[in-house]
């Protein structure tokens, strides 16, 4: 057989095949519908003309004679029916054009994550740099007290920790006058998610609050008031600081899941409003007190501050030229209902505007309040899907900012520099840099 007919013969098989498997498959619909098969006899030609018995058998797909069967028969076919246009109904709803721009992924999504989950490759959603739960679990201890024997003073931390083995960098944070070690866990639990330990002391000014009648029933602008009239705790807070970072090593004792896992080399701190000073305090921010002027309560161990509601001059013996010394990377955050007592959007700008140029940032957020930063249920003028918008831009900004200068991430870095924050935010933020 030539090539020619040899390739012609198996195509003419192939096609053979296919006609069979169709064949077959449509027979069997036939036969589950409820037709029945039917054997019948054909007398060949040749054996006709020759009186012989040679007869050949064939089957044929026939009605079924049976009353109850053809009912039986009918249904199925109708149920075959509906149950085949409602497919083609639903399929075409699903899928037929809306005049929309349709869904599709980000780049970050598309592109395949590589290695371990790191803050970095987890830019993850499209609301923002790693506004979702970060990959670890994490442990909390509550009211753990230090003792601080220089000043004969007890504090009482709340630490976040990462339950997976690591070194992680430390951000302690302060709260706001009349605060506690309570707030803002929305913030501290997130960053921990992602690899760090947070460490939240309870100041003083705490403690006299709850001395009269409890954190719930006293008023922040009360608290504000009697802490600006108490210089001693404008002193006391940044030493407070300063207390925890010198009681890291005893805080890798009592608690043993910490055990070599501190990073003390990459410190931050943060705070929000009376906390917010406390930050720009550790920074290098010069501080008149009644018994000194322009004192100075830096501490050389922190890497990079974040300050939310930043503190401007006026208050808490800040000046006009308070912050000209700040060197330090720098994130403040405010908003533009951020307007207690003298506070407006340009005076809580001035910490950025007024410290020393290089890695500054100011992270301004249409409709955030001063207590918008402390969590949802605490943002009283915006709705819930409003407050979580705006905690979600915190925790996004924040975040980069401490992988890029605590854990020297290129791409935080690259995220802090570009307009991402504000396209995903529709510009309902914007983020300045000096």
């Amino acid at each position: 057989m030539s090539g020619a007919a040899r390739s012609a013969h198996l195509d003419h098989h192939r096609r053979s095949g296919r006609h069979s498997w169709v064949r077959s498959s449509f027979r069997n619909l036939l036969l589950r519908l409820g037709f029945e098969e039917r054997v019948r006899s054909h007398w060949t030609t040749g054996a006709r003309q020759l009186g012989s018995p040679s007869q050949v058998r064939k089957t044929a797909i026939t009605m079924p004679k049976d009353y109850i069967r053809r009912q039986r028969m009918s249904r199925n076919i109708s149920n075959f029916v509906i149950v085949a246009l409602l497919s083609v109904g639903a399929a075409y709803v699903i899928t037929r054009p809306t005049g929309g721009n349709g869904f599709s992924l980000s780049a970050e999504l598309q592109r395949p994550l590589a290695g371990p989950v790191t803050a970095s490759n987890a830019v993850v959603d499209t609301s923002g740099y790693s506004r979702v739960e970060g990959p670890l679990p994490v442990s909390e201890v509550s009211d753990l007290v230090l003792h601080d024997g220089n000043r004969n003073k007890d504090l009482h931390v709340r630490v976040f920790y990462p339950e997976k083995a690591g070194r992680y960098p430390v951000i302690v944070f302060s709260h706001g006058a009349g605060g506690s070690q309570a707030c803002c866990d929305s913030l501290t639990r997130h960053w921990a998610s992602y690899g760090y330990i947070t460490v939240q002391p309870t100041h003083q000014d705490s403690a006299l609050a709850r001395r009269n009648g409890g954190e719930e029933s006293i008023r922040f602008t009360e608290a504000v008031r009697d802490a600006l009239k108490k210089p001693a705790m404008w002193e006391s807070r940044p030493e407070d600081i300063s207390f925890v970072l010198d009681s890291l090593p005893a805080l890798e004792q009592r608690i043993p899941a910490l055990g070599g896992e501190i990073d003390a080399v990459h410190i931050g701190v943060a705070g929000h409003s009376m906390g917010a000073y406390t930050a720009e305090a550790i920074a290098g921010a010069l501080i008149d007190l009644p018994s000194r002027k322009s004192a100075n309560f830096i501490d050389s161990r922190v890497r990079a501050v974040l300050c939310l509601s930043p503190q401007g001059p006026g208050q808490f013996g800040l000046t006009e030229h308070s912050f000209d010394r700040i060197s330090l990377p720098y994130l403040g955050v405010t908003g533009s209902l951020d307007s207690l007592g003298p506070a407006s959007p340009a005076w809580h700008k001035v910490p950025f505007d007024r410290s020393l140029g290089g890695d500054k940032y100011h992270l301004f957020i249409q409709g955030a309040s001063h207590m918008s930063f402390i969590g949802p249920s605490a943002a009283t003028t915006a709705s819930e899907g409003e407050a979580e918008a705006i905690l979600g831009y915190t925790n996004s900004a924040s975040l980069a900012f401490w992988d890029a200068y605590l854990k020297g991430d290129s791409a935080a870095k690259s995220y802090l520099a570009s307009d991402h924050l504000a396209a995903q935010s529709h510009h309902a933020v914007t983020l300045d840099r000096r």
